[in-house]
């Protein structure tokens, strides 16, 4: 399966009206997507448990679900096209505060 690294510019563009899901089942089956995601998309994130902390639909366009990591504020986003009912690509999400230094 062909996986796709979005750029931090490609992520914020799917952005907008963001509203947290609280329930409900997700619009597609994106598990296969994630376990084709290439070893160092991750860096030093791992989310092998596959544990889903947040939901968010940006208005009609695109949901973004977020995979926890072993780290607090860091997480694999899947960003899924709504309309064509696909994965658009994925962004390790870091919220951590600038120059917090992640153990390698």
């Amino acid at each position: 399966m062909q996986t796709r690294l979005l750029s931090k510019e490609e992520f914020d563009a799917t952005r907008s009206q963001p509203e947290r899901v609280n329930a409900g089942e997700p619009p597609m089956d994106f598990w296969a997507y994630v376990e084709s995601i290439p070893a160092e998309d991750f860096g030093v994130a791992d989310c092998r448990e596959g544990q889903v902390s947040h939901v968010y639909r940006m208005g009609d366009l695109y949901e973004h679900v977020l995979i926890n990591s072993q780290f607090q504020g860091l997480a694999m986003v899947v960003v899924i096209d709504l309309a064509a009912a696909r994965v658009y690509g994925h962004y390790l999400l870091d919220i951590n505060p600038v120059n917090t230094q992640m153990p390698e």
